[in-house]
């Protein structure tokens, strides 16, 4: 690491500790202060109310329909988040790289191939609308042998200046006395007035695209490779680890004051049957 990156990963490093212990504290601040007004009997009106309501919905076979769609969307919308972390973290680690016989991730970061431009003719007389859109995710595929790559593929190669650029072969020169034991190949992006630099060796290129992407998500995926994405992620996770806890003193406590409220008779008895059905056995705050 360069002695920018070590101060760019410390300054992450301290900026998500510092929001971890605050956020921590937050949750189990408000946590605290709404267990002793439950204790108090100020949201005894509010328990009641939605307690009723709970049991009115439960009754209903409509509310238990609505129930399940509600959760398989939640289950979905958590799948969906995992698919995409996981997708964040293959491209974190892989980039543009092959690994074996699976496909490379990149995303799309120019918009040299968003579109047709008009003089490139060769893309309106084959018929070629495979462009790519910036901040699309697309796969790549191991690079075929070098008689195998046709006109009209498109690959990620490595230009002169370093950069990796996934354009279109619309030219090949097989050998010949200038370049005898390989081909030249002539690309360009399909959005781009002129032909990349020529010639192009096979040496240069990387991967090939086949057609497989994903549109739009390559901003998210930028954004969660970022230091400010990496903070925002491993904060969910750690909402997702604190919520519930901090949700179940919190039940506790209401089921303390909904036995209270059952036996003085302002609540039916079946309000026990959320908090049980639920696995809160009562204890409040500290038992």
């Amino acid at each position: 690491m360069t002695g920018f990156e070590l101060y760019v990963f410390f300054l992450c490093l301290i900026v998500f500790i510092a929001l971890t212990a605050l956020f921590s504290f937050f949750i189990f601040y408000v946590g605290k202060q709404r267990i002793i007004i439950i204790k108090n009997g100020i949201a005894d009106e509010e328990i009641t109310k939605s307690l009723n309501k709970r049991i009115d919905k439960m009754a209903n076979k409509n509310y238990r329909i609505f129930d399940t769609i509600e959760k398989i969307a939640s289950v979905s919308l958590c799948a969906v988040l995992c698919v995409l972390f996981i997708l964040v973290g293959i491209s974190s680690c892989i980039g543009d790289t092959n690994v074996k016989n699976l496909p490379a991730i990149k995303v799309i970061a120019s918009t040299s191939m968003s579109e047709k431009y008009e003089n490139n003719k060769h893309l309106f007389e084959n018929d070629l609308n495979d462009q790519l859109q910036l901040f699309d995710v697309v796969l790549l595929h191991e690079l075929p042998k070098e008689e195998d790559i046709e006109l009209y593929d498109i690959v990620v190669y490595e230009h002169v200046s370093g950069a990796l650029l996934i354009h279109r072969v619309i030219g090949i020169e097989e050998p010949n006395e200038s370049h005898p034991n390989e081909r030249y190949f002539l690309l360009q992006g399909d959005a781009v007035h002129y032909p990349d630099t020529f010639p192009v060796r096979y040496c240069q290129m990387k991967s090939i695209y086949k057609g497989e992407r994903i549109p739009n998500v390559g901003s998210f995926v930028y954004f969660m490779q970022s230091p400010a994405g990496i903070i925002c992620l491993i904060l969910i996770v750690v909402s997702m680890l604190l919520m519930p806890i901090a949700d179940k003193f919190i039940r506790n406590a209401e089921y303390d004051r909904v036995v209270i409220l059952v036996e003085n008779g302002t609540l039916d008895r079946k309000a026990l049957s959320f908090y049980k059905g639920n696995g809160y056995k009562g204890g409040g705050e500290n038992e």
